[in-house]
């Protein structure tokens, strides 16, 4: 049995109230924007300008032209994007339920969040690259009867489905690691040698630089 609130019929609601609610809040701001802003404008033309020039071509150009100026504004004003925001939103929640039944996230709650993930990432990524230093050859060392490849970068396609060739010889990945090398750290890819009758679904060649045998004791 399903137990539980709908978020789409809750999302599909809540934008009902949203345009009702929102749309009378912004047609209002606007009319009360733009009479605020023109009884400015008259106030100014009464008081400041010469009685002779009210009638004159610059003087009714000025009044014709503070229409688009009032409406630029208006919408340039911060709060106009507020609660313009709310019936657009009321809008897309109403949309998305009628199209898909999907329910909408609230935008003051998505938008940080993401910023937030997004910042996040940009952290992370700029801590890997200072722990793994700049970007540099791959190398390989045998360990053995297998071989292990060294990348200051990682692989996202080297997996287990993966058959990776080095010198015309055919590996299979068998664990991925991190290794401290030296002074830098580097993604550390351990590879088995693949049996003769595997099947090769993928292919990826490897090219980089041998590191020389390690003396016997």
């Amino acid at each position: 049995m399903r137990r539980g609130a709908e978020p789409a019929g809750i999302s599909f609601f809540l934008g009902l109230a949203e345009f009702f609610a929102g749309a009378p809040l912004l047609i209002s701001n606007g009319l009360d924007t733009f009479k605020a802003l023109a009884d400015g404008n008259a106030d100014y033309v009464v008081n400041h300008m010469d009685p002779r020039l009210l009638n004159s071509f610059e003087a009714k150009l000025a009044v014709v032209g503070s229409g688009p100026i009032l409406w630029l504004t208006w919408a340039l004003n911060p709060l106009t994007w507020l609660l313009a925001s709310i019936p657009l939103v009321g809008i897309a929640r109403m949309v998305a339920f009628a199209t898909a039944r999907d329910a909408v996230g609230e935008p003051l709650v998505w938008l940080p969040l993401r910023l937030a993930q997004g910042l996040g990432r940009l952290l992370r990524k700029s801590e890997k690259r200072l722990r793994f230093g700049g970007e540099r050859p791959d190398r390989l060392v045998r360990e053995g009867s297998g071989v292990v490849i060294l990348s200051s970068r990682p692989k996202p396609d080297w997996n287990e489905r993966v058959t990776i060739e080095i010198e015309e010889r055919f590996y299979r990945l068998r664990k991925a690691e991190e290794r401290q090398v030296g002074n830098a750290w580097a993604y550390a890819y351990v590879l088995e040698e693949a049996g003769p009758h595997e099947v090769i679904r993928a292919l990826v060649r490897w090219e980089g630089v041998t590191s020389p045998p390690r003396p016997s004791a």
